[in-house]
């Protein structure tokens, strides 16, 4: 049995040649209650996008690790992310993935909150004193709620880092990514597409930063685009040995393809090249240099949940140690030709929808990882591509695209939270608010 605090960050071996981590970290139960209280429990984790909830009484729910949450936009303007549990007997006050409602109500015994969590009415209330405190008992506010760029995130720790902090080493590609509109903002084209895998969820998170794996198993995307013309294999192969495979502090990483103004290479060369009106605008916000920096392609990951992507944000929600959803939250972008976004929205079905090239595949070797990890006759997943060439520039590791230095990113910071361990977790703090 391993111990809280005590162990757990021996599973991530960061030796300086031969980074490696313990299959454990994929199938163990115990492991996997560690990390919802030593990392979803205490640092940043992204729950929504402002444009989800544009108006008074639009709400989302979600869950933050095990804690089941609604995010919520009161009257005041103000959005709050409230535990999603009656203070009665525990019931979910909240079962819809996403509407309006200026109040939620318990289904069990009819207790009724405003959406900031204020508890407003209780049904056959004679049965309580009249001095009972009422303000005492409305639902359980995060204690940290930040946005950035229309980001909603929420630490369920009253400690730690402010989300500045958290950002810091990606906020630079945040804002490269937000500023592909000429005026900085998208907003969320829902409903997201969803998809379950049996498996464990830092497989995912593992996977959008990894360049090393497009030649193989997207193989059969890439004849396709063959055969229909579009751009030959050998040029694809070339164009994925290009960029930079980037891990930063805090977990943080991103895959970066190059970019540029070239039409015959470069998404957003085309784009200024069909859509003048859109040209004009990035011109008249960004200087040539600024809009060369935006033209790149990149997969960002902010720890410990979400993606940004090109064409949509994409979400990791852990259901149990062999179990996950995804969410992708295609979005469009802001002060660009509606065309434009049409042409993105059908670039994404293609390789990321349901039914598209891309996401099958993933899916299929998340599943077959799961199934390989358990066999105990080898402890050890490698993790050591790229280790002997990286270079560290301002605390960015920059490796080749192939290489696996986000990936060496995500369990450092999983060692360092693992190594504090849980005291003092949000879990502790929410059972004492709860009391």
């Amino acid at each position: 049995m391993l111990t809280e605090g005590v162990g757990l960050a021996d599973l991530v071996c960061d030796d300086e040649r031969e980074f490696r981590i313990h299959t454990r970290l994929y199938n163990d139960p115990e492991v996997y209650a560690a990390e919802m209280r030593a990392i979803f429990e205490t640092t940043w984790v992204y729950v929504a996008h402002t444009t989800e909830i544009p108006h008074p009484g639009d709400y989302k729910t979600t869950t933050v690790g095990r804690q089941p949450v609604v995010i919520s936009r009161h009257e005041d303007g103000q959005v709050y992310v409230l535990l999603n549990r009656c203070r009665h007997r525990g019931a979910a006050v909240c079962r819809m993935e996403s509407g309006h409602s200026n109040f939620f109500r318990c289904p069990y015994h009819n207790w009724v909150y405003r959406n900031d969590g204020e508890l407003v009415g209780m049904s056959q209330a004679s049965g309580y004193p009249d001095d009972f405190d009422k303000e005492s008992f409305g639902l359980v506010r995060a204690p940290r709620v930040g946005i950035y760029r229309g980001l909603i995130f929420v630490s369920l720790s009253k400690e730690g880092r402010s989300l500045e902090e958290h950002l810091a080493p990606a906020r630079r590609y945040i804002d490269l990514w937000s500023d592909r509109s000429p005026v900085g903002e998208i907003e969320i084209v829902p409903p997201p597409h969803k998809y379950p895998y049996p498996g464990n969820w830092k497989w995912q998170a593992e996977n959008g930063a990894d360049g090393y794996h497009g030649n193989y198993v997207h193989q059969s995307w890439q004849k396709v685009l063959e055969r229909a013309g579009e751009a030959p294999v050998k040029e694809i192969k070339r164009y994925r040995e290009a960029g930079a495979a980037i891990g930063l502090e805090y977990g943080h990483g991103l895959l970066e393809r190059p970019g540029g103004l070239n039409p015959a290479s470069s998404w957003t060369g085309r784009m200024m090249q069909t859509f003048p009106d859109y040209a004009d605008a990035l011109r008249t916000n960004f200087s040539e240099e600024a809009i060369e920096a935006i033209s790149a392609r990149r997969n960002i990951f902010i720890f410990p949940n979400v993606y940004l992507f090109d064409t949509h944000i994409r979400t990791i929600r852990p259901v149990s140690v062999d179990n996950t959803e995804v969410f992708l939250y295609v979005y469009a972008l802001k002060g660009v030709p509606d065309l434009l976004n049409q042409s993105r929205y059908r670039a994404h079905e293609r390789f990321y929808g349901p039914s598209g090239f891309g996401s099958p595949d993933d899916i299929e070797i998340f599943v077959s990882c799961q199934t390989g990890v358990n066999a105990t006759g080898v402890e050890w997943v490698m993790l050591n591509r790229g280790q002997h060439r990286e270079r560290i520039e301002n605390g960015a590791r920059i490796g080749h695209s192939t290489d696996e230095s986000p990936t060496r990113a995500i369990y450092r910071e999983w060692k360092r939270l693992m190594k504090r361990g849980v005291a003092g977790s949000a879990a502790q703090e929410m059972r004492g608010a709860l009391a």
